[in-house]
């Protein structure tokens, strides 16, 4: 009998439990419900990301009870993609007309010869462009470091390594 209490007791905590778990869901940054989630059709979706409670990234984070699910469509990714390009692309020019910059491309220092091959990269290859404030570049690339410092991840990285 006592078995059975104690079964029960465990049976109504852990119901108790699994439903003081909530989800909070993100649609281009913008808190959505789950309908609003069930609406989109799977080939609007380009990224999907599951975050288990109290994992998330703090732009996400809504406590240690929450899971969080962060979904980008293919229509905001794409608008995205093609304001990096041309992001990257005024940095190209400027660097052609003398700029001090710095350009890093997956981790590896693009060289002054190479970086015409980056005018070649197309929007949809682009994840990241953005600058890197002077203080952190000069503590990763020392005395590489430039007063811009231009950062460029792709989706697919290929590159080689050269010693």
């Amino acid at each position: 009998m006592l078995m059975k209490h104690l079964l029960l007791i465990i049976l109504l905590f852990s119901t108790l439990l699994s439903c003081s778990r909530r989800e909070a869901i993100f649609i281009d940054d913008v808190e959505q419900s789950k309908e609003q989630l069930k609406k989109l059709d799977s080939s609007e979706i380009f990224s999907y990301i599951k975050y288990s409670p109290g994992t998330a990234p703090p732009r996400y984070y809504k406590g240690n009870d929450t899971t969080v699910i962060v979904v980008k469509t293919r229509k905001v990714e794409t608008r995205l993609q093609k304001q990096r390009h041309t992001f990257l692309n005024r940095f190209l020019d400027s660097a052609d007309n003398g700029a001090d910059i710095l350009i890093v491309q997956d981790g590896v220092l693009i060289l002054s010869p190479e970086q015409k091959n980056l005018r070649k990269l197309s929007p949809d290859q682009l994840s990241n462009a953005k600058t890197m404030e002077w203080e952190g570049a000069k503590k990763l690339y020392g005395s590489h470091a430039r007063p811009i410092t231009l950062l460029i991840n792709l989706y697919d990285p290929k590159f080689e390594y050269r010693p």
